[in-house]
């Protein structure tokens, strides 16, 4: 919703009822019956159950993709309204699906420049964890049609306007924007959101007839398969849709790793597949779907009774760490083992969960023909903090002796002292001293992990624990289509090259998406893991050099390999070299 410029001098009942409920607090009791609608009262506590700013102009800015599929569908829209809209006053706002303005239209030169001194532009985040109550968030929060009038915004920058605001949903009902016609509070008025309606109804039909045929087979599946009670998902390898009891059951992580799992199951005896993820207590069933271009699945989930064998070993979980079961001991010394470059040191800081140590971990790293500080790791363990011994392998036999003491006496004090800190070892047990195996032999609690090219189901995990390092304000997503080319990658510089990729990947992509078109070429161009025929190898390959001979254009390479341009496109979705993203 666009910014004002300044707040009324005069209260008036709404600014005091919300106020009031400031005051008060969210426990507290505020009447505002008559004064303000319940919608309004359900955002301001949203509002302020969140801190969000009520007093200045929207602060944060992010770069916007102006050739996104929500612009693409909504530009000829803004453009012919803003003609029709010519000299009223009002203004066009468009939002993406996370509340930030990504078009904007004002056809008065100076009602431009006083929204641009107000934030109120292309960029400027307007959802209401940023700015509170306004048309543009509450209208994705609240999945309906609003106006919200002068003192109704939690933002005092916003009481001299009147917004009216609506949803911008894709054909299968999920809010991918908002669109927001806004103008001075005397214009406020019916009107408006009737105008509001039909301009999002207006962009809502062209993202309907951008849709490609495999995202309507999807809406269609979901309709079809879906209740409100049941858990359910509909999933191809770019799209997730989940009814409000399956959202919990699934997110980019889990979507990459089901289509793995589905997408290389043998359907030929069955069209349903019963399953539980590893380490999990959910049951997943799981239907193939053939109508439409290509198959889908629809996925219902249970929980089951819950049951956790209390053990020793730590295993691999490829989202964030949960909890150790209650009554289970954290082991003082715990190895995880595998070929340098695979994750250890990431699967080893991973595994403290809520960990019971205080502080950072303490990391030393072994260099071969190095000293090794042994001496700081008895003193962090002594502290009480969890220390991580990096790359055992390089420790010689000379030292491991100290390896062993180190070992024996973070034990007794573990047993006999009460410590609850946890001395983690990564190493490479082929390459380790023959002392130094014997020493972690000792050790029953313990985590192997494979290199990343053997390991394909560790990669969402590790994807999302490099992202939370490189990216630690969260500015950036992945889209399921490049999740899925990363997990299909080899990886053969292990770790290296997945923090490098995705470091460059932050530093380069503008928009908060990572989709399949910022990835490398090399990654796009990932074969699938499923076992290719000699002949589809033969044809992916052709096609990625006709591909390349044509500089990217799809209708010379069709040309080049003498074959119609929808058959190629069939051809490169079903050998993995399709780029695009969903649409819907």
């Amino acid at each position: 919703m666009p910014v004002g410029e300044g707040a009324g001098d005069m209260p008036d009942e709404v600014r005091r009822a919300r106020e009031e409920l400031v005051r008060v607090g969210l426990l507290g009791d505020v009447r505002t019956d008559g004064v303000v609608p319940d919608l309004i009262v359900r955002s301001w506590r949203r509002s302020i159950s969140i801190s969000a700013d009520g007093a200045n102009p929207a602060q944060r800015f992010i770069e916007i993709d102006t050739d996104s599929m929500l612009r693409r569908a909504a530009d000829p829209v803004l453009d012919r309204w803003q003609a029709h809209l010519a000299d009223t006053g009002t203004s066009l706002f468009l939002s993406d699906r996370a509340g930030a303005i990504v078009a904007r239209r004002a056809d008065d030169g100076s009602v431009r420049r006083r929204l641009d001194r107000a934030h109120a532009a292309e960029g400027f985040d307007y959802s209401e964890e940023s700015i509170g109550t306004n048309g543009l968030g509450t209208a994705i929060v609240e999945k309906r049609p609003l106006l919200i009038a002068g003192s109704q915004h939690y933002n005092d920058a916003l009481s001299e306007l009147a917004c009216a605001a609506a949803p911008l949903c894709t054909p299968t009902g999920s809010v991918i924007g908002s669109i927001s016609l806004a103008g001075p509070i005397e214009s406020a008025s019916p009107l408006m959101l009737s105008l509001t309606r039909e301009i999002g109804q207006q962009i809502e039909e062209r993202l309907h007839s951008a849709a490609r045929p495999q995202d309507l087979a999807l809406a269609m599946s979901f309709t079809r398969y879906t209740n409100s009670q049941r858990p359910t998902v509909v999933m191809d390898c770019e799209s997730i849709l989940a009814n409000n009891p399956g959202l919990p059951y699934i997110d980019v992580t889990s979507h990459a790793m089901l289509w793995e799992l589905l997408s290389s199951h043998d359907w030929s005896s069955s069209g349903t597949l019963r399953l539980q993820p590893n380490d999990t207590t959910v049951e997943v069933l799981a239907r193939r779907v053939l109508d439409g271009p290509r198959p889908h699945y629809v996925l219902h989930f249970a929980d089951l009774a819950q049951f956790t064998s209390p053990t020793v070993e730590l295993p691999y979980r490829t989202g964030s760490p949960s909890r150790a079961p209650e009554g289970r001991a954290v082991p003082a010394v715990h190895v995880v083992a595998g070929p340098a470059g695979s994750g250890r040191a990431t699967l080893a800081e991973s595994s403290r969960g809520d960990a019971l140590s205080d502080g950072i971990v303490e990391q030393v790293i072994v260099e071969a023909g190095q000293p090794t500080d042994w001496a700081r790791m008895q003193d962090a363990l002594k502290r009480g903090g969890d220390v991580l011994l990096r790359r055992a392998e390089n420790i010689g036999e000379p030292d491991a002796a100290h390896l062993r003491a180190l070992v024996a006496e973070h034990r007794m004090a573990s047993s006999t002292r009460g410590r609850t800190n946890t001395l983690f070892i990564t190493a490479d047990r082929h390459r380790c001293a023959t002392a130094v195996q014997e020493v972690l032999d000792d050790i029953r609690s313990a985590s192997t992990v494979q290199a990343l090219g053997a390991a394909p189901e560790r990669i969402p995990g590790l994807v999302k624990q490099v992202l939370d390092r490189v990216d630690p304000d969260g500015r950036h997503t992945m889209s399921p289509a490049a999740l899925q080319s990363l997990v299909q990658w080899g990886w053969p510089g292990n770790m290296t090259e997945l923090v490098q990729t995705l470091s460059e990947l932050v530093g380069q992509v503008p928009s908060s998406v990572i989709e399949r078109k910022h990835l490398p070429r090399h990654l796009q161009q990932a074969p699938p893991r499923r076992r290719m025929s000699l002949l589809e190898a033969a044809e992916r390959e052709a096609i990625i050099k006709a591909l390349d001979a044509a500089s990217g254009n799809k209708s010379e390479a069709a040309e080049l390999l003498g074959m119609g341009r929808t058959t190629l496109y069939r051809k490169l979705r079903h050998l993995g070299l399709d780029s695009g993203e969903s649409s819907l």
